[in-house]
């Protein structure tokens, strides 16, 4: 059996049963409609907190507009200027804490004006921020973002904060970050005290989600101890090589023994997922992606049949 050809059994209601290299999955699409059944809090408020725990990227971002990119020497006015908190992981705690979820961040920022207004953002929306580390003398992280109104670009220009080291990662902060934890999400970065924490939840039996956005160093070593991956549309071909993004994914999956779910991000056609399941008979045999790209036609027929 090629990479690219797997064995089908069937479906279910929400994806197609794939089979594999000795391990099985079922391939969902259209996953929002999937999390909406799984996740209380979307439409009814949860019945008692649940505490995730988010490690990674924090900052600021300035946002400013302008009818085409500045040429060298040249002095543009913005058409507008927008200030807003920044970073892969407080952005998802953000969107957890508005699920109704109860978020804590392990982070380390500037002690800095600029990290005190990133704080009381975070608060604001009910995050605890309690085991943020805050470097004296140091910026926080901020990013200013020229965003090309006519060329439809932007173009980022970043300035980090001091790195957070693993012997900042201490066991005191651990324990009280994993206790009474249901989930840890790292989004990659600080990723040598990140590798820690992500130890400590596999030990103490806590789910671990990891983002693969795109190849940064030590990456690897934290997607070996992850439950549930999450990915871009073009990391999965860019950390394996596989032409295509069903070569990729399964390539992913098998890399990942750990991981019980491999989910990739396709912008505006939604998004792909990958169940581990396990062992059934399997009954005939498909290409991944010829699958794949039907669910995706399946997904936007149905997104064109909503907005008639």
């Amino acid at each position: 059996m090629s990479p690219c050809r797997i064995d089908t059994s069937g479906t279910c209601s929400t994806g197609v049963l794939l089979q594999h290299a000795a391990q099985q999955y079922v391939l969902y699409s259209g996953l929002q409609t999937l999390f909406a059944c799984w996740c209380q809090g979307c439409h009814a408020p949860l019945t008692m907190p649940v505490k995730i725990v988010g490690c990674g990227s924090c900052g600021v971002d300035y946002l400013a507009s302008v009818a085409t990119y500045p040429k060298p020497d040249q002095k543009l006015r913005t058409d507008a200027l927008v200030v807003q908190g920044g970073g892969n992981c407080a952005n998802a705690l953000t969107a957890a804490a508005r699920l109704g979820l109860s978020p804590t961040l392990v982070t380390k920022i500037g002690g800095d004006g600029l990290g005190d207004g990133i704080l009381r953002e975070l608060q604001r929306d009910g995050i605890d921020t309690s085991l943020v580390l805050r470097a004296a003398g140091h910026p926080s992280p901020f990013t200013y973002i020229i965003v090309d109104r006519d060329g439809g670009t932007r173009t980022c220009i970043h300035t980090p904060g001091a790195p957070m080291v693993r012997d900042e990662m201490s066991p005191t902060l651990i324990s009280q970050a994993l206790a009474g934890a249901s989930l840890v999400y790292f989004d990659g970065r600080l990723s040598e005290a990140a590798l820690l924490l992500a130890r400590a939840a596999r030990a103490a039996g806590i789910a671990v989600l990891v983002e693969g956005e795109r190849l940064r160093p030590g990456l690897q070593d934290l997607l070996k101890e992850a439950d549930y991956v999450v990915t871009s549309a073009h990391f999965p071909q860019e950390w394996t090589g596989e032409q295509c993004i069903g070569d990729a994914m399964l390539q992913v999956a098998m890399r990942l023994p750990r991981a019980r779910m491999v989910i990739t991000t396709l912008g505006t056609k939604g998004s792909v997922c990958l169940l581990r399941q396990e062992q059934q008979a399997a009954s005939a045999e498909r290409c991944l992606q010829e699958i794949i790209e039907e669910l995706s036609n399946q997904t936007t027929d149905s997104s064109s049949r909503s907005s008639d």
